[in-house]
Parts: C-alpha cells; sequence; structure tokens
C-alpha cells in the first residue's frame, strides 16, 4: 500500500507478505506539522495506491483519491470504488502503539437473500462504530468481540505473530546498478571518491559498491560479497 501527497507527509508506504512478513515507511515534514492537523491538512492532494503481487498470476493495481478524513475511511473508499465486497476499516493510534479492525462482507453465496445480506452487514457495522478509541487501544481482542457481538456466534480464530523483514539485499542493489549501464556506474564511482554506496530506507542497511565490484559485476562475476580492496 502507497499513499502519496503534495503535503506535510508526502510519502506512507508500507508492505506485507503472505508469510506476515512487514516492512514500511514515512517520510514527513515534522516542521509542518501540527497536533490537530487531519489526514487531509497532512496528505492533501493525496492519492492511494494498493497492489496485489501474488506468486501465481497477474500483478494488479488500484488507484484512488486520498478523499477520506482519515485513512481508515480512504482504505474503505477504496474497496467501494473497486467494486469488491463490502469492507470497513477502523484505525487508531496513540503515539505508542496502533490497533485496527476490519470487517468484510460475506460473498453473496453465504446470503443469498439481498434483504438479508443488507441487514446484517448493516448490523456489524452498526456495532463496530460504537467502539471508542480507548477500547480498542486498551482491550483484548475478545473482550473487544465480546462487547460488540456477544449476541452474534462469533469465533475468535488464534492469533498470528508478524514480523519485520525487509527484502533488500546486496544483489537486488547490484541489479539497480546494471540497470544504470557500465558507464554511469563507472562515472558514479568516481563522482563519490572511489565507492557508491545504496541504502535502503526501510532497515538502513547499506551496499558499497567500488570499482572492483562494478567491474566483476559487469563481468558477470556476481555479487556474493564486497570486494577484497575496500578497508
Amino acid at each position: 500500500m502507497q499513499a502519496r501527497s503534495s503535503g506535510a507527509v508526502p510519502l506512507l508506504m508500507v508492505e506485507c507478505s503472505s508469510e506476515r512478513e512487514l516492512r514500511g515507511i514515512a517520510r514527513y515534514d515534522e516542521t509542518l506539522i501540527t497536533p490537530d492537523a487531519g489526514l487531509q491538512d497532512l496528505m492533501p492532494d493525496g492519492s492511494l495506491a494498493l497492489t496485489v503481487d501474488p506468486h501465481k498470476g497477474k500483478r494488479y493495481q488500484g488507484i484512488v483519491a486520498l478523499d477520506g478524513v482519515d485513512l481508515s475511511e480512504s482504505l474503505s473508499n477504496y474497496f467501494v470504488m473497486s467494486e469488491q465486497l463490502g469492507t470497513r476499516f477502523w484505525l487508531k493510534a496513540d503515539g505508542h502503539r496502533a490497533r485496527g479492525l476490519l470487517l468484510q462482507q460475506l460473498p453473496a453465496a453465504q446470503i443469498t437473500d439481498p434483504e438479508e445480506r443488507d441487514a446484517s452487514w448493516e448490523h456489524v457495522i452498526t456495532l463496530a462504530s460504537t467502539l471508542t478509541a480507548e477500547e480498542m487501544l486498551g482491550l483484548d481482542n475478545q473482550t473487544i468481540l465480546h462487547r460488540l457481538y456477544h449476541e452474534d456466534p462469533v469465533r475468535l480464530f488464534d492469533a498470528q505473530p508478524i514480523c519485520f523483514r525487509c527484502s533488500c539485499s546486496r544483489e537486488r542493489s547490484a541489479n539497480a546498478l546494471v540497470s544504470l549501464g557500465l558507464e554511469d556506474a563507472q562515472q558514479l564511482v568516481i563522482e563519490h571518491n572511489g565507492s557508491i554506496e545504496i541504502d535502503c530506507q526501510f532497515c538502513n542497511e547499506r551496499y558499497l559498491f567500488d570499482a572492483t565490484d562494478v567491474a566483476q559485476l559487469f563481468a558477470g562475476g556476481g555479487v556474493d560479497s564486497p570486494s577484497d580492496t575496500r578497508h
């Protein structure tokens, strides 16, 4: 997911794999952020892009305007615009922690009667909308579900761990150099006092390539390790 704007927060980006591995980044100008600023103050004229890149099948991307009062409304609007199943988000944060709730409507095959299906969806949405920020941030999942849906059959699945993992690597950085071409890569080495430094903005890992590395790379020698000439 990627949100871009011309405001104090020009970029929000997060990636998530099917193995629940996450990485994200936020770029912002702290001098332009006020305590009471909302999404439209921070990210005016923004756009929201969601990209799905499956292991099998075609890559898909949908882009909509970032026009909600907050990020949760903008995400909900994305699903409305993309004509998928009814979907609503609630996101809360207090500077120390963040939690969210996602509700998605069952496919029509599960509830075939249109009126019953709409009534069921309205029921769960109305109850979820009563959840306060204090409750979402302070209560455990089981308590929240019981408070909201104690009159409905609810199944709570086991919690699944998530972790930070960056997909950057020396090989991917080397491929970026190859895309520049040999002459441009060699020129960068000269301009940067003998070595090219590529920094990953997600995890702060640094990858250095000197003239020997560049020559080896374009000669097909691989990128397994830095050259022995680096000190």
